[in-house]
C-alpha cells in the first residue's frame, strides 16, 4: 500500500520536485553572489577615494573634514563607509565637531561606482562641540537649511564664552529625516530633556523631563547673520514667564517680559550685554509680591560667591506701587543698583504711610566682611497715621517729623554703627543716645537676616521701644 501511494506522488509530481530542488541551487548561488557582492569592497583601498568623499561632505552637507586617517567599509546593519576620529567644520560658520565615528551609509550603485557618489545619509557618532554662547543662532541655521538625511547621536555641547564654558548640554541626539525627524533628547544640569521642533524651524518646544519645566519658543524668521528673535512661554514648577527676545551682536534685548506665581507678579524690560564684559540693565515693576518671599532669602548665600560679584555688572532699577485698596505699609517704592566690579551703589525713595523715606549708599560685597554705608533720611508727616498703621496709641506731639540717619551696616557680623542721627535738621544725638539707638536696633531688628529688618512684627516693637 506504501509502495503504491510513493509511486503515485512520485510519478505526479516528479516534474515540480525536480524544479524545487532546481531553485534551491540558484537561491544558493543568488545568495553566494549577494556575498561576495557585499564582501569584496571591504578589499579595496579607500584611501584612493578620500577626494570623493571629502568632496561629496562638502558640496552635499557643507562640512570640512580633516585630519582624516583611514576609511573602512563595513556590511552590515548595511553597507557603509566608517572614518574614526576626524575633524568636522561647518562651511562658512564657527562650528568644529569633533567626531569618533562618522558613518556614510551607501546606496547599492555606489558600492563599486564613486563616479557619481550619493549617500543614502550619513551618522555623526560619538561628538563634542565647542560653540561661542552668542552665537547660537549658526548651529540652528545649518541645522535648518540642510536638506540631506543627518543623524547625530551622542553629542557634548559646550557653550562658551572667551574658552570659560557657560552651558553644557551631554548626550545630544538628533535627526533631519524619519520618525524622529527634528525630535531631540539630551542631558541638560544632569537631567535628561526632550525637545521638538517645528518642520519650518519657527517653533521650539523643550521639556526637562521629571522637573516640571518645560518652554516653548517661537523664532522671527530673520535674514540677518548672528540675529535671532522670537517670544518664548517657559513653566518652571508653577512659575510662569513670558517674554519677548532678540540675541544680536553679543548682546540680547529682552522685553514685555512677565513672571507670575502665587506669591509674585512682576514685569520687567531688560538689555543684556555679553562682549566685552557682561553686564545686564533692568527695569523691573513689581505688581505683586507676598513679604513671605523673603523669609528664605539670604543676602550672605548671595554675597559669599565673590568670584561672580567681581564679574557681574549692572543697572537695575525696581519700581513698586501698592494695588489700590491694599493695607501694606508702602504705598510706592523706587530703587535703582548699580554694581561694577563688586562695588555696589544704590538709592532708594518709599512712599509709606504717613511720610516718605529717602536711603542712598554704598558697599564693597567684594570683601571679607563687606558693609553697607547708608544715609537715611525720614520725612514724617503723618505720625498718628504711621502709628495707627502699627496699632500704636501714644501721644506723640513733641516727637520730631524730620530724622537723618548716617551709619553702616556689616551684613556678615549683623552689626550696625550710628555715625549720627539728626532730629528736624538742629539736633544731633549724643553718643550715649546714638549707643541706645544701636544697641536696640541689633536687639530687635538685626537678630535674623538683612531682610528681617523689615518685618512689621519687629518694627512695631522697635518703634515702641524708643517712642
Amino acid at each position: 500500500m506504501i509502495n503504491k501511494i510513493y509511486k503515485i506522488i512520485h510519478n505526479k509530481y516528479s516534474r515540480f520536485l525536480k524544479f524545487f530542488f532546481f531553485l534551491r541551487y540558484l537561491f544558493l548561488i543568488f545568495f553566494i553572489g549577494i556575498f561576495l557582492f557585499l564582501l569584496i569592497p571591504k578589499f579595496f583601498n579607500y584611501e584612493k577615494r578620500q577626494v570623493v568623499i571629502k568632496d561629496y561632505l562638502a558640496n552635499y552637507y557643507d562640512l570640512e573634514l580633516s585630519n582624516l586617517r583611514s576609511i573602512k567599509f563595513n556590511v552590515f546593519p548595511v553597507p557603509n563607509l566608517s572614518i574614526k576620529n576626524i575633524n568636522l567644520k561647518v562651511k562658512d560658520k564657527p562650528i568644529f565637531f569633533k567626531t569618533k565615528d562618522l558613518i556614510i551609509f551607501l546606496n547599492f550603485k555606489n558600492i563599486y561606482n564613486y563616479e557619481n557618489f550619493v549617500a543614502e545619509k550619513i551618522l555623526l557618532n560619538n561628538n563634542k562641540l565647542d560653540l561661542d554662547i552668542e552665537t547660537p543662532i549658526d548651529i540652528l541655521n545649518y541645522l535648518a537649511e540642510l536638506e540631506y538625511k543627518l543623524n547625530i547621536k551622542d553629542l557634548d555641547l559646550n557653550f562658551k564664552k572667551k574658552e570659560n564654558s557657560i552651558l553644557e548640554i551631554k548626550k545630544i541626539n538628533f535627526s533631519n529625516y524619519g520618525y524622529k525627524k527634528n525630535k531631540i533628547k539630551g542631558e541638560i544640569f544632569d537631567k535628561k530633556f526632550k525637545a521638538h521642533l517645528s518642520d519650518d524651524n519657527k517653533n521650539l518646544n523643550f521639556k526637562i523631563l521629571n522637573t516640571g519645566i518645560k518652554a516653548d519658543f517661537k523664532f522671527d524668521k530673520t535674514n540677518e547673520l548672528n540675529s535671532m528673535s522670537g517670544s518664548s512661554k517657559i513653566n518652571i514648577l508653577n512659575n510662569y514667564l513670558r517674554f519677548i527676545f532678540a540675541l544680536k551682536n553679543n548682546q540680547i534685548e529682552i522685553t514685555k517680559a512677565n513672571l507670575k506665581n502665587k506669591d509674585l507678579s512682576i514685569s520687567f524690560d531688560s538689555f543684556i550685554k555679553f562682549d566685552p564684559f557682561f553686564e545686564i540693565n533692568s527695569d523691573i515693576y513689581i505688581k505683586k509680591i507676598d513679604k513671605k518671599l523673603f523669609n528664605g532669602f539670604t543676602l550672605e548665600k548671595i554675597l559669599k560667591k565673590q568670584e561672580i560679584l567681581k564679574k557681574l555688572n549692572s543697572n537695575i532699577k525696581i519700581n513698586y506701587n501698592k494695588i489700590r485698596f491694599s493695607n501694606s505699609l508702602i504705598k510706592s517704592h523706587f530703587s535703582e543698583l548699580d554694581l561694577a566690579h563688586g562695588r555696589l551703589i544704590f538709592l532708594s525713595k518709599s512712599d509709606i504711610t504717613g511720610g516718605y523715606i529717602n536711603c542712598e549708599g554704598e558697599s564693597l560685597l567684594t570683601e571679607e566682611y563687606p558693609r553697607l554705608n547708608f544715609v537715611c533720611s525720614f520725612n514724617l508727616n503723618d505720625k498718628k497715621k504711621l502709628l495707627k498703621k502699627f496699632s500704636i496709641s501714644k501721644n506723640i506731639n513733641n516727637y520730631p517729623k524730620n530724622l537723618s540717619v548716617d551709619g553702616s551696616l556689616n551684613l556678615f557680623n549683623k552689626k550696625i554703627n550710628f555715625n549720627n542721627i539728626n532730629i528736624d535738621k538742629n539736633y544731633d544725638l549724643n553718643e550715649t543716645d546714638l549707643k541706645y539707638f544701636k544697641e536696640t536696633f541689633e536687639d530687635i531688628l538685626f537678630t535674623d537676616n538683612f531682610f528681617g529688618i523689615f518685618k512689621m512684627n519687629k518694627i512695631k516693637e522697635f518703634l515702641i521701644e524708643i517712642i
